[in-house]
């Protein structure tokens, strides 16, 4: 059964692009595969089979166009299906802004081609693919969250060992130790001797 929503908060511009409409035509192929539609709206459009579940969501405030499955637990991104085999294509994947009838439609049927391409083992609900999933987010997690830190610490880690404070900067340096370059490694080594001096 579709649950159909008239209004979840779009205005009449949003209606009049049709995006329920839009989207149960360009991914017919999903309901080929088995699965249902469940809800349609003028923002989004969720499919069904067994404990997948697909969504297709069109972004209230940014008109991003984006596709996000799930097995019976978190959902993943056009992104994160990508990044599974293609790690450089993820990197340079930013999702689709459509505002017109005609970029919407270009917008759906790019999706739709990047949902066939990187999604099928998704489609068939493996779950060692979402397990796969799951270990890439929480890996990518780690690897950004590295990425902020070094940003942070890495010039107060300069800054202390040209002022002199090398226990401060050995501190700082063993904290983003994975990113250092052979320089900084240097440093590490040169202020932990001289802070047990």
């Amino acid at each position: 059964m579709i649950k159909h929503l008239a209004n979840d908060g779009p205005g009449p511009e949003r209606t009049r692009l049709n995006f329920a409409d839009a989207v149960t035509r360009t991914f017919a192929f999903l309901t080929d595969l088995g699965f249902l539609q469940v809800e349609a709206s003028p923002t989004i459009v969720r499919y069904s089979k067994g404990g997948v579940e697909a969504d297709v969501y069109h972004g209230r405030q940014s008109y991003e166009l984006g596709f996000e499955i799930g097995l019976g637990g978190p959902k993943y991104s056009m992104s994160e299906l990508i990044r599974a085999t293609d790690p450089e294509t993820a990197r340079q994947y930013r999702n689709f802004v459509a505002r017109t009838q005609s970029s919407l439609t270009e917008g759906l049927a790019r999706l739709e081609a990047l949902a066939k391409q990187y999604g099928e083992q998704a489609f068939l609900g493996d779950p060692e693919f979402f397990a796969g999933l799951e270990s890439q987010r929480k890996s990518w997690a780690e690897g950004y969250a590295l990425d902020v830190l070094e940003g942070q610490l890495r010039p107060k880690a300069d800054e202390a060992f040209r002022r002199g404070n090398y226990q401060e900067a050995a501190e700082l340096f063993e904290r983003i130790r994975p990113r250092l370059t052979p320089a900084e490694l240097k440093k590490l080594a040169v202020a932990r001797e001289r802070d047990q001096s």
